[in-house]
């Protein structure tokens, strides 16, 4: 009897996604921890672990053309993202005052237009450009 060769699986778009979703958010608490591994969320100014913060999303994360903008995204604490529905008042506030009033604007502009979903091929690029920087920022990190 000869046994067949096993296909590879090609990943699926939504799995992608999820580890697309994964690698950036890594990212970002990194990006955003000193360290000391240490977050100071940007909306109360508590500080957390980076394991204990959460990726916010100044543009909501349904809104594909800013879900992966490093720009558009900061470590911050469960609290401001999630119960206090990120804190839209102090988040635009600290948008404007980091990225300039044109910057936030046209953001805010931007969102509103339909924009279509990444593809397998974009995500699969997203997941390879963070996983390289998520290596060279714990590198950094840790000297």
């Amino acid at each position: 009897m000869v046994k067949k060769a096993k296909k590879t699986k090609t990943p699926t778009k939504t799995a992608l996604r999820k580890k697309a979703d994964s690698v950036f958010s890594t990212f970002i608490r990194l990006r955003d921890s000193d360290k000391t591994w240490t977050v100071k969320c940007p909306l109360c100014w508590a500080k957390m672990h980076r394991k204990q913060s959460q990726n916010m999303h100044f543009i909501k994360r349904s809104c594909w053309y800013y879900r992966y903008d490093e720009t558009n995204c900061h470590a911050g604490w469960y609290r401001c993202n999630v119960v206090l529905n990120w804190n839209y008042i102090i988040y635009t506030r600290y948008m404007q005052k980091n990225y300039w009033i044109e910057t936030v604007d046209h953001m805010i502009k931007e969102s509103k237009k339909l924009h279509k979903e990444r593809d397998k091929k974009d995500y699969q690029e997203i997941i390879n450009k963070y996983s390289t920087k998520i290596i060279q920022l714990a590198a950094k990190l840790t000297t």
